[in-house]
């Protein structure tokens, strides 16, 4: 880290420093997940769908609140009136 703040006489400066490495790092992070995460992906995923991750992770989670949102029906009970995918049982 070679920045003014901490070295006097050097042209870095901390902003400069920031702007430089946290782009890196988030990158770097998103590289990483997307190679190394078998719990969001099978096996077999192509590059695209690891490197399109986020979105696929949001999705997900969307998915998820729609079928609980679904399964809140329920009876006096608390017997749920939908199956695991979220159908009626009839």
């Amino acid at each position: 880290m070679n920045v003014r703040e901490i070295n006097p006489g050097t042209k870095g400066s901390l902003s400069k420093y920031f702007a430089t490495a946290l782009p890196l790092t988030i990158l770097t992070a998103w590289i990483i997940t997307a190679f190394q995460s078998e719990a969001i992906f099978p096996e077999g995923a192509s590059v695209v769908k690891r490197l399109l991750w986020p979105f696929f992770l949001v999705m997900n989670v969307i998915q998820k609140r729609t079928k609980v949102k679904k399964r809140k029906d329920q009876d006096v009970f608390s017997i749920s009136l939908y199956d695991e995918e979220g159908i009626p049982i009839q």
